[in-house]
C-alpha cells in the first residue's frame, strides 16, 4: 500500500491530492503554469480524485522521454505539452488510472491525434460532447485542443473508473468534442463509420496531398478512399495543381476541373469545389468516381466556414 504522506524537498505533504502539484512547485522549484491545465488539477481534486504520485509534464523537446517510439505521432500535430499523472477515485487508492493529457495547437490537431487512435468497429461511448473509444483497460477522446488518453494502471481499476474520470475531465476541459465541420463532407452513403482520419504529413503515401482528411468508402462491392483537402492549406489552385502534376504518377486533366492520377492504391479522381479539393481513390471507373464526388460536393456546399 502506498504511504498516506510524502516528503519532497524537505516539505511534509499529506493527502496526495492533485493540489500536491502546487506544493511541489514551492518546495522543489518545479514550475507550474497559472491557468490552463494547472487550474484543471485542483478542480479535478474537488471531484474526489486523488493523486498516487505527483504529475509530470513534457514538452516537444523531451516528449520522447515519456513515450519513446510514439513521440513522432504527436509532434506533427502542433504538440505543445503532455501532462501525466496517476489518479485514483477517493476511497479506493488501489484503483489507479494513468492520465495522459496532450495539448495541441488547434482542435483540428487534437482531432487528428484522436483519429490516429480511432478505427472502425471499436466500441465508443459519449463523455460530454466527445466520442470516446473505450475498452476494459483504456479510454481515449479529444476535446478542444486536448487529446486525453486513460489507461488502467492497476488490477483494481475498472472500466467504470475510466468512464467516470473521462466524464469528469470532459466537464472541466474547455471546448467541445465535435469533429471539424468539414469532415461532414466525407459522410456520404458508403462512408465507413469510424474511419475518418486527419493527416498532417501524407495521404495515400504522398506529401503533396497533405494536410487533409481521408475516410474509407465501401458500397456496391467497390471500395476506395475518400479525400478532402482544405484549399486554405494548399495555397492558390494553380500552384497546387502544378505540385500535383509534378508529384503524382499518371497525372492528367480531364476537363471541367477534374484530374486523375494513377497511384499504386488505384486511380485518384480529384476536383475543387466550395473551397475544398474533393477526391476519391480506388479501383473504380470514371462514372462511379464522379457519382461519389458529386455526393461529397453536395455535402461540401452545406458546410459553414
Amino acid at each position: 500500500m502506498r504511504p498516506k504522506g510524502l516528503e519532497i524537498g524537505g516539505c511534509a505533504i499529506g493527502g496526495a491530492v492533485f493540489t500536491l502539484l502546487l506544493i511541489v512547485s514551492q518546495c522543489a522549484g518545479v514550475p507550474v503554469r497559472s491557468g490552463g491545465d494547472a487550474s484543471l488539477l485542483p478542480r479535478l481534486a474537488k471531484r474526489l480524485w486523488t493523486a498516487a504520485e505527483p504529475a509530470r509534464s513534457f514538452g516537444p523537446d523531451n516528449l520522447y522521454e515519456e513515450i519513446d517510439g510514439e513521440a513522432e505521432l504527436f509532434l506533427p500535430f502542433g504538440f505543445r505539452e503532455l501532462m501525466v499523472g496517476i489518479v485514483s477515485p477517493a476511497g479506493n487508492d488501489k484503483a489507479e488510472v494513468r492520465l495522459e493529457l496532450f495539448r495541441h495547437e488547434t482542435p483540428r490537431d487534437a482531432f487528428g491525434v484522436y483519429s490516429q487512435h480511432r478505427f472502425p468497429g471499436q466500441e465508443v461511448i459519449r463523455v460530454g460532447t466527445s466520442e470516446a473509444v473505450v475498452s476494459a483497460a483504456s479510454l481515449d477522446f479529444f476535446q478542444g485542443t486536448a487529446f486525453v488518453r486513460l489507461r488502467t494502471a492497476s488490477r483494481e481499476a475498472t472500466r467504470d473508473d475510466l468512464e467516470n474520470l473521462g466524464r469528469d475531465l470532459s466537464d472541466l476541459l474547455p471546448g467541445t468534442g465535435d469533429p471539424p465541420p468539414e469532415t461532414q463532407a466525407l459522410r456520404i452513403p458508403g462512408h465507413v463509420e469510424g474511419s475518418v482520419v486527419f493527416h498532417r504529413r501524407a495521404i495515400l503515401g504522398y506529401e503533396v496531398l497533405a494536410p487533409g482528411y481521408e475516410a474509407k468508402y465501401e458500397a456496391g462491392g467497390i471500395s476506395g478512399i475518400l479525400i478532402l483537402i482544405d484549399a486554405e492549406d494548399t495555397g492558390p489552385a494553380l500552384h497546387f495543381l502544378r505540385k500535383l502534376s509534378g508529384a503524382l504518377p499518371g497525372f492528367g486533366r480531364l476537363g471541367e476541373g477534374l484530374i486523375r492520377a494513377e497511384l499504386p492504391s488505384g486511380t485518384l479522381w480529384l476536383f475543387s469545389r466550395y473551397g475544398f479539393h474533393i477526391g476519391v481513390a480506388g479501383r473504380m471507373d470514371r462514372g462511379r468516381a464522379e457519382a461519389v464526388l458529386s455526393a461529397m460536393e453536395k455535402r461540401s456546399s452545406l458546410i459553414k466556414r
